[in-house]
């Protein structure tokens, strides 16, 4: 069993790094940052493995022992892509590979130890709340892993088994996690709670690495620590990622999505394949949980805003052009679960024009869901301590200069807004029964925003180094 477990995970590893290698067949691009591409290719690794494992149920019904190998052909085929576009780089450059571009100044010894501890802390308040409660939380046992049990255990019956799900389940919900803990289930030959857990601690920390990663890159290393230590300090965040829901695997893709916009401003000869990747993310987070389709339409207004203004609206549907490319085969795929094979989402069945516009103009409902949104800010942001934090950096260091991550940060701050008004929105709409319910849910609704907060922040904002808080350690020429 545990080899099984320790195999799927490797195969996932693979899948997503030969993605990337397919995309980047040389020492460029995201290469450059080699933290940053495997953070990138854990998150890619699950939602392509998850996906091509929802492929073979919808195609050839439940999958055997013979799974395995189906997978291990799509990693030579992807291996065997990415061999041959490294030979054609080579082959059309026709000289010596360039050097990646020198990084910034390397990590002040004080912030990396820091990191380094609260990492350590981290994981083991997120062991011991998985020790504790192996099986998850409510909606864990409720929805995601009880999804998953009818993908591992419904045979060539699986559809039936799902659509009959009583509605508090929401069988209409993506099945990118169940589908990433049923595979790997396949792989171990029976059902173990490693699988959810393994799941879910490898998109926690991967939202830490992958913010920490791309911070550095926009900005400098000091700024990423800064950044990664306040995710890692947001206890909120830590247990809920052991709670093996989907909203840390769906921030995942709502932050690497932000991060692959914001990254052509710093690497503009590799802009069309990292829109090709941020539409991949994007379908990803769209196949993670419906509020991911909110994203799409966030994304398309907030990039377009800002680089329709900035760069000319042809080099917009360029950058389209290629988002689309990495969004489609995933849209497709969720467009044929929703239509197809998911039953009417419970919570939008009593969503007629008449009752929408009745709970708008109820002035009665607004005062409850700012007061939910209130009460969500001060459980993810502890108690309040890290807006003081967060403002009194703001205050010391003062707002960031001019430069390629300034792009970034107001794609990210629209798009998080956009996020935030259609969650307001969809608060605001709810039945009476299901308002209160789902106000205690907006914490969970924040979490989902909340590594994309911080990335945001600190791109805004000016470095320790800029700001003169924190000297560089001494660094030598010849590096």
């Amino acid at each position: 069993m545990t080899a099984g477990l320790a195999l799927s995970l490797v195969i996932t590893a693979l899948m997503g790094l030969l993605t990337i290698g397919c995309v980047w067949p040389g020492p460029t691009g995201l290469w450059r940052s080699r933290l940053l591409a495997g953070v990138l290719a854990v998150g890619i690794g699950l939602g392509l493995s998850a996906s091509v494992f929802f492929v073979w149920l919808s195609w050839s019904g439940a999958p055997g022992p013979m799974y395995p190998r189906l997978e291990l052909a799509v990693v030579v085929l992807l291996a065997g892509v990415a061999l041959y576009a490294g030979v054609m780089r080579r082959l059309r450059t026709a000289g010596p590979t360039p050097r990646a571009p020198a990084g910034a100044t390397p990590l002040h010894p004080f912030l990396g130890l820091t990191l380094w501890l609260c990492l350590g802390c981290a994981t083991i308040a997120f062991l011991v709340r998985a020790t504790t409660s192996p099986q998850g939380e409510w909606d864990a046992w409720m929805t995601w892993n009880m999804h998953a049990r009818v993908l591992f255990r419904g045979g060539d019956h699986w559809r039936e088994v799902l659509t009959a799900l009583p509605g508090w389940s929401h069988p209409d919900y993506p099945l990118l996690v169940p589908g990433s803990i049923a595979r790997i289930w396949t792989y171990a030959g029976r059902e173990t709670t490693l699988a959810p857990i393994s799941v879910a601690m490898l998109f926690t920390f991967a939202t830490v690495g992958l913010l920490y990663s791309a911070v550095s890159v926009l900005r400098s290393p000091s700024q990423g620590a800064l950044a990664a230590l306040l995710l890692l300090g947001s206890k909120f965040f830590i247990l809920h990622g052991a709670s093996q829901y989907a909203d840390i695997p769906l921030g995942f893709f709502v932050l690497a999505t932000l991060v692959l916009l914001s990254l052509p401003e710093v690497w503009p000869d590799d802009r069309s394949r990292l829109l090709l990747l941020a539409g991949a993310t994007a379908g990803f987070a769209a196949w993670t949980k419906n509020e991911g389709l909110m994203l799409l339409l966030a994304v398309v207004v907030g990039y377009g805003l800002v680089v329709g203004r900035s760069r000319g609206w042809r080099t917009g549907l360029s950058d389209a052009r290629a988002f689309g490319i990495g969004l489609t085969p995933l849209l497709v795929m969720i467009l044929y679960f929703k239509l197809w094979l998911a039953p009417p989402n419970d919570l939008m069945s009593d969503h007629g024009l008449r009752q929408t516009a009745d709970r708008l103009i109820d002035g009665g409902r607004y005062p409850q869901v700012l007061a939910g949104f209130e009460h969500a800010f001060l459980e993810v942001g502890a108690r309040g301590l890290v807006a003081l934090l967060l403002v009194g950096y703001a205050l010391c260091a003062g707002p960031a200069p001019a430069g390629p991550a300034r792009v970034g940060a107001k794609i990210a701050v629209i798009v998080v807004s956009l996020m935030l008004a259609g969650y307001a929105a969809v608060l605001l709409t709810a039945p009476a029964p299901l308002l209160g319910t789902n106000l205690r849910s907006v914490n969970r609704l924040l979490l989902q925003l909340w590594p994309s907060m911080l990335f945001a922040y600190f791109l805004s904002v000016r470095t320790a180094e800029e700001a003169s808080v924190v000297a560089p350690p001494p660094f030598p020429e010849s590096a």
